[in-house]
Formats: structure tokens, C-alpha cells, sequence
């Protein structure tokens, strides 16, 4: 397998996880997922498509670890691919207030119209600050060209991440 999206896709691959309770969730699970959907995809698609799965799934998966409200809740991933994009969305319990909080960094995302340079004033911004981290859905959207989308049903979240295998 080369290392260019350049060939056409032709295979067609859906995996779902389901998870709970995520309050036994031990070690590093985010990290874990990413590698081993990139190591199973590796068999299919080119390199650049398996990092893009690996980063897209460790930074949600790590956002669900990171904001569990409820130990004894569930957490659900779904990846497809196609010949059209790469599609992952991860589900799990959350507040309304935490839905609120995710739905507008996703609105100011997906409005920015220059993801690369929202990305540096906000990495200089954290830097001055002295703050850590939160630059994950950033870095899908202006490194890696990701559209992000967030829905709220039930007291569960859905985040959801496509890259376009077009133009690629």
C-alpha cells in the first residue's frame, strides 16, 4: 500500500465500539483505539488515510475520557469509510451544559475562515496564559481538514468528524 490518496478507494470499511462502563476504562484507551484502528485500516488504505483515523479517534476518544460525568455510562465509536470520506463519531452521556460548551467550539470552528491562523493566535493566546491542551478539535479542523458536527438527543452527545477522500 503507498502512502498518497491519490488511488482510488475502493474497500469499504464500518467498525463500531461500544464501551461501559467508562468509569473502568484503565491505561491510556484513546491512544489504544487510534493505533489499533490504524494498524487494522493499514491492511486497506494508504498511511496518510490510517494517521488521519488514528488522530481523529484518539482526540475524541480522549475528549469522552476526559469529560465522563457519569462512571457508569456507555460511550460508543463509529468509523465508516467509503470512497467518498472518512467518517468517525464518537457518542456518550453528557450534560446539556457540556453539549452547550462543545456545540459553540464547534460553531467558531466551523465558521473560522482561516482555520491554520485561528490555530496560532489561539495556540500564542494559551502560551501567554500558560495554559495546556484544549487544542485538539483545532488541530482536526486546521491540520488534518476535518468538518466537525456536534448533536445532542437523550443526554447523549454525538460528535462527528468527516474528511473528504475528494481533493484529498
Amino acid at each position: 500500500m503507498t502512502g498518497s490518496l491519490e488511488e482510488p478507494i475502493t474497500t469499504c470499511v464500518g467498525l463500531s465500539l461500544s464501551l461501559a462502563p467508562l468509569g473502568d476504562v484503565r491505561g491510556n484507551l484513546a491512544a489504544t483505539l487510534g493505533e489499533s484502528l490504524g494498524g487494522v485500516l493499514a491492511m486497506f488504505y494508504p498511511m496518510t488515510l490510517c494517521k488521519k483515523a488514528n488522530i481523529v479517534v484518539t482526540e475524541l476518544v480522549q475528549n469522552v475520557i476526559e469529560n465522563v460525568q457519569d462512571p457508569g455510562s456507555e460511550m460508543r465509536l463509529d468509523v465508516k469509510i467509503d470512497n467518498e470520506s472518512l467518517q468517525v463519531e464518537v457518542t456518550n452521556k453528557a450534560t446539556a451544559e457540556q453539549f452547550e460548551a462543545v456545540k459553540d467550539r464547534v460553531e467558531k470552528l466551523t465558521a473560522a475562515e482561516d482555520p491554520k491562523r485561528l490555530f496560532a493566535e489561539t495556540l500564542r493566546s494559551r502560551r501567554m496564559q500558560r495554559l495546556r491542551g484544549g487544542l485538539g478539535l483545532l488541530r482536526l479542523v486546521s491540520e488534518n481538514r476535518f468538518r466537525l458536527s456536534a448533536r445532542y438527543a437523550g443526554e447523549r452527545l454525538t460528535m462527528q468528524a468527516i474528511f473528504s477522500l475528494r481533493g484529498a
